[in-house]
């Protein structure tokens, strides 16, 4: 296999034992009350901004699933990170009826700072080749994703387009490869976009993605957590997500 993995050939032609529409059933959940579009997030700041300004109804349907819903839009906020988790929660969703999503957060600038909408993913994590077959990227929806770039847009932000690139573990990003990525182009990193851009495109639902720095890599980490323009570029990324949903 070129990559190791999936150990089975082909297996993104494989059909699954079972699927996430047998789990919903299993749980017996309401899909018919439940939104067709979602913004999700990793970031509890992202969540307590949404909170605050749209005053959502909040509704449980397991500990992964705790959706904030405004009118016809639902809000999550990821408990965990990295593709497997995102991947799993999100087919559920698809399952009981999403059709579209817009993805914010925080990732790693490998050149400078500032919002960045998402044009594809190096697939550096495992998830992705259980669901397309093997290949350098995976892709968002270009409808969906021009969509959400004029409404940052709307929101006053500059941002650039760029390449995303996509790997499980936060802790072995090797300066080797963080050179060459920047070398090549690559914009930013985070855990989890080129996984969920392969199920949206298995599954057939729209995806758009867009992240703010929220640490620079370069000859050493630059950490900017912290800093207020990332969290209000990120409430901001939250609104154009919303509009973007609503348009």
């Amino acid at each position: 296999m070129r990559n190791g993995y999936p150990k089975f050939p082909e297996k993104h032609l494989q059909e699954a034992l079972f699927s996430p529409d047998d789990y919903v059933k299993y749980r017996k959940y309401p899909k018919k009350s439940l939104p067709k579009k979602y913004v999700i997030t990793w970031q509890k700041g992202a969540l307590d901004y949404f909170k605050r300004k749209y005053k959502p109804k909040k509704r449980s349907l397991y500990s992964l699933i705790n959706l904030h819903i405004k009118k016809d839009i639902g809000f999550i906020k990821m408990t965990g990170i990295v593709a497997p988790n995102a991947v799993t929660v999100m087919e559920e969703l698809i399952a009981l009826g999403c059709r579209e999503f817009v993805c914010v957060g925080t990732a790693g600038g490998l050149h400078h700072e500032g919002v960045f909408l998402c044009d594809k993913a190096l697939r550096d994590e495992g998830t992705s080749y259980h669901y397309v077959k093997h290949g350098k990227f995976s892709f968002p929806d270009k409808k969906l994703t021009d969509k959400l770039g004029k409404s940052i847009e709307k929101k006053g932000m500059e941002y650039f387009q760029g390449t995303t690139w996509t790997i499980d573990t936060p802790y072995r990003e090797s300066k080797a490869e963080i050179e060459m990525y920047a070398k090549k182009g690559i914009s930013t990193v985070e855990m989890e976009a080129s996984a969920v851009f392969a199920l949206a495109e298995y599954r057939k639902v729209s995806i758009a993605s867009a992240f703010v720095v929220s640490d620079v890599l370069k000859t050493e980490w630059e950490p900017k957590f912290h800093k207020l323009n990332v969290r209000t570029a990120l409430n901001k990324l939250v609104d154009a997500a919303m509009d973007c949903l609503n348009s």
